[in-house]
């Protein structure tokens, strides 16, 4: 008897399969492999401030040159990320985050080998580029495997997991300070360096994205990757609506890097406008409390010595387990409301910070506050990651996240200036309007945007505003 051939799979076959798939052990392996990226980010960023006046010291170089290490590698992420996210969109997911992860590997390997400040900054810099290449191709992979159903919960989680590594650099900054001898510093950023090499073998196992293929018009290989991570006969097993009508990628003319800037400015004017928005109002306020906050706001309401690193974990803490409640909601209630309810949360907080004086008042709020201004960040990289086309999805992740770098790279300088001349009340009150505009960005999306909740994202191109 001769084999029954089977027809060529469409595009709307790969797509229908992969939101239709049941979670599977595939899905897991995705999601750690790639996830750990936001582990990595935290952990970078973090690391640097509890070793940084013993770096300072074994090197040789100011306060004043210290406190440009931090923007320097915000400076790198905002880089790597408008270089990366257009080439993830050009040259595919998978070998844009095996070389991002490798030039993190790299860079951060050679800044426990840096002799001055000088190669600190540049190996600084460098580690930068590869964390900020990494978030374009990464949550463009994983929105663009996720099953729809799971894809809010999935995406939050892993971007929770970023105060995971910030937990961890505290605690091997100060196992490190605390039982080593001088130099020990070194050995905490080659810590980074051997996840980060641990991780790249598991990248290797890490297919091509589908969806990805599927701009580019190898709609066979798309499906062969699908039947071969969950089966012919599995992927529907979860029963999830799929009989949506789906639109159609179709593979379109190779543009240069400026070329796909300038086609996300005309497919998706309005959407690439409030992804920047959205990500300026949650970032400013949430990295300049983190840079600044240990040298100027903490000590001006009477907390200092051991009682600042300890309201940093207490932060982390509330904004891992806020992120963690946004990311099951994001899939339960919905991206819409829940990103409401956390820029009002964030704003109303702020405000009350502004006013609060008496040191155990001043932790409770903060607490309160890091939990909301924490779910603003994680939910924020949820609706950002699934509002544009796959063809220029990780175009569109990149900008986003460079026009945040640029409010992290201010906003520092921006609150310890308004904290010396005005007072408290000014740094908190301007956190809070910045929170604001973020609430009249999802007020405007409420009304115009679509609900990414249950959609695939080939749906998300059919309503709301472009």
């Amino acid at each position: 008897m001769s084999a029954t051939l089977e027809p060529p799979a469409t595009r709307r076959d790969v797509t229908t399969a992969l939101d239709g798939a049941s979670w599977s052990p595939a899905h897991l392996r995705v999601c750690i492999a790639l996830g750990i990226a936001w582990i990595l980010d935290g952990f970078e960023t973090a690391v640097t401030g509890p070793v940084l006046g013993n770096v300072a010291h074994e090197l040789a170089f100011s306060s004043s040159y210290a406190a440009w290490v931090n923007p320097i590698y915000t400076v790198g992420m905002l880089v790597g990320a408008l270089i990366f996210g257009p080439l993830a969109d050009k040259l595919g997911r998978k070998r844009l985050f095996m070389i991002t992860l490798l030039i993190y590997g790299i860079a951060t390997v050679a800044t426990g080998f840096a002799w001055n400040f000088a190669s600190l900054a540049v190996f600084r810099f460098i580690t930068g580029v590869g964390i900020g290449g990494e978030y374009g191709a990464i949550n463009s992979a994983v929105e663009e495997f996720v099953p729809s159903h799971y894809r809010g919960r999935v995406d939050g989680f892993i971007n929770a997991s970023w105060n995971i590594g910030a937990i961890t650099a505290s605690a091997a900054a100060f196992v490190a300070l605390g039982s080593l001898p001088i130099g020990a510093w070194r050995a905490v950023f080659w810590f980074g360096a051997i996840v980060a090499v641990a991780v790249l073998a598991i990248r290797r196992l890490v297919p091509e994205s589908p969806r990805w293929l599927l701009a580019q018009g190898r709609v066979q290989e798309a499906f062969a990757i699908v039947k071969r991570l969950f089966g012919p006969g599995a992927i529907f097993a979860s029963g999830a609506r799929v009989d949506h009508e789906t639109t159609l990628i179709e593979k379109g003319e190779s543009l240069g890097y400026w070329g796909q800037i300038r086609e996300l400015a005309r497919r998706t004017p309005r959407r690439m406008v409030f992804s920047w928005i959205i990500n300026l109002s949650q970032v400013m306020p949430y990295y300049g409390i983190l840079a600044i906050g240990g040298i100027a706001i903490f000590p001006a309401v009477g907390l200092s010595g051991s009682q600042i690193p300890l309201l940093y974990l207490l932060g982390a803490g509330c904004g891992f387990a806020a992120q963690m409640l946004t990311a099951w909601l994001a899939d339960a209630w919905g991206r819409r409301p829940t990103m409401l309810v956390a820029f009002i949360g964030a704003t109303i907080f702020s405000m009350i910070l502004a006013v609060a004086h008496a040191p155990t008042e001043f932790v409770v709020l903060f607490a309160f506050f890091s939990a909301f201004s924490a779910a603003t960040g994680s939910g924020a990289y949820v609706v950002i990651s699934e509002i544009f086309p796959t063809d220029l999805r990780a175009t569109g992740i990149g900008v986003a996240v460079a026009v945040g770098r640029v409010g992290a790279i201010i906003s520092p300088l921006m609150f310890f200036w308004l904290n010396r001349s005005f007072g408290l009340f000014s740094a908190f009150a301007t956190m809070g309007a910045i929170f604001a505009v973020g609430v009249i960005a999802m007020l405007w999306w409420y009304r115009f945007g679509v609900e990414g909740k249950d959609r695939s994202l080939e749906e998300m191109l059919t309503s709301g505003v472009m």
